[in-house]
């Protein structure tokens, strides 16, 4: 049963690689906010970035967010690029929630 044996090993080794890549990650802000905004998506984000300076209305950048969750909230990174991530929160109250957030805002645990 040599083709066996061979698979179980093939079958092992995946699940270390996997495992090794799904390091806890969580959700922080640099500036000490007590949350998190989650963007529905880049062009959301960017938005936003244009209305800060302008001192944009609550009500305007509430419409531009997928969710708001706390800092430290464990997060499934689903993709990412040089600037943005999208994530999906996996724990909270915001659990399911799925957006764009700044690269910077994802860490480690």
């Amino acid at each position: 049963m040599p083709g066996i044996s061979r698979a179980g090993c093939l079958l092992t080794a995946l699940m270390a690689i996997v495992a090794s890549g799904c390091e806890a990650k969580v959700l922080r802000n640099k500036d000490g906010a007590p949350t998190v905004m989650v963007f529905k998506s880049a062009d959301e984000l960017r938005r936003f970035n244009k209305l800060a300076n302008k001192q944009a209305g609550a009500d305007i950048i509430e419409s531009l967010l997928a969710c708001r969750t706390p800092q430290g909230t464990r997060i499934e990174v689903l993709g990412s690029g040089y600037r943005t991530a999208f994530v999906k929160v996996v724990d909270g109250l915001s659990t399911g929630c799925q957006g764009t957030v700044p690269i910077g805002r994802v860490q480690e645990q």
